[in-house]
């Protein structure tokens, strides 16, 4: 499965998950001005491709940066 390649929306996610990896998903869709699907779909697809991973807890865990 090739590498493929992120659009503008999921890197502007990335780069936020970067700069503050506790970062919630009300404040990165206020940030990136997209929905809370976009946020679900991007985040889902980024974990996908091992760009993040999940380290902890749904509650209390966060999103590692990996790439």
């Amino acid at each position: 499965m090739g590498d493929k390649s992120l659009n503008a929306s999921q890197i502007k996610v990335l780069a936020e998950k970067r700069n503050n990896p506790n970062i919630i998903k009300p404040q990165l869709s206020i940030r990136c001005n997209l929905g809370k699907t976009s946020i679900d779909n991007i985040l889902s697809k980024l974990k996908e491709l091992g760009y993040i991973k999940r380290v902890g807890s749904n509650k209390t865990g966060y999103w590692e940066v990996i790439k």
